[in-house]
């Protein structure tokens, strides 16, 4: 006799991963919190909270990933290089914002035109690599997508 401990329906199974996603995202938020609360509130050594912020990278990084390939909604082939190229633009310039908010604002810190420049090109570098490898993962699960249709 083969019995599953929980037997969902299709409503039932719906509102299980309801569940599970907002208490996923809760528990995203509250360790983006707790890692900026140590690091900008109590000022506590890279060390201290670096487990955190890796952690939290590696998981959204591949939550986007994986729904971009699982979805395989996204068809870059349809998509207009402007949009891409705005999509790109915009991600930089949050990132790049973002990094001057937090050494100037958060931190304290006086930044020379060079730090600035330095800033920007990291920038420029990590969301370059980071849009590749999401948009790879988009262009595969669509091709993964179109042959289960075939």
């Amino acid at each position: 006799m083969n019995k599953k401990l929980f037997n969902f329906d299709e409503r039932e199974a719906n509102i299980f991963r309801s569940v599970c996603t907002i208490l996923y995202l809760l528990t995203i938020l509250s360790l983006i919190i707790i890692q900026l609360y140590r690091q900008f509130v109590l000022h506590q050594p890279q060390q201290a909270w670096n487990d955190i912020a890796i952690i939290l990278s590696a998981n959204i990084l591949v939550l986007f990933g994986l729904t971009l390939y699982l979805t395989g909604a996204i068809d870059l082939g349809k998509m207009k290089v402007r949009h891409l190229l705005a999509g790109y633009t915009l991600f930089v310039t949050f990132g790049f914002l973002f990094t001057t908010f937090k050494y100037t604002v958060l931190m304290g810190q006086n930044l020379t035109f060079t730090q600035i420049w330095s800033n920007l090109s990291t920038v420029v570098i990590i969301s370059g690599i980071l849009v590749l490898a999401l948009g790879l993962l988009a262009y595969l699960g669509n091709r993964r997508i179109n042959k289960q249709i075939s």
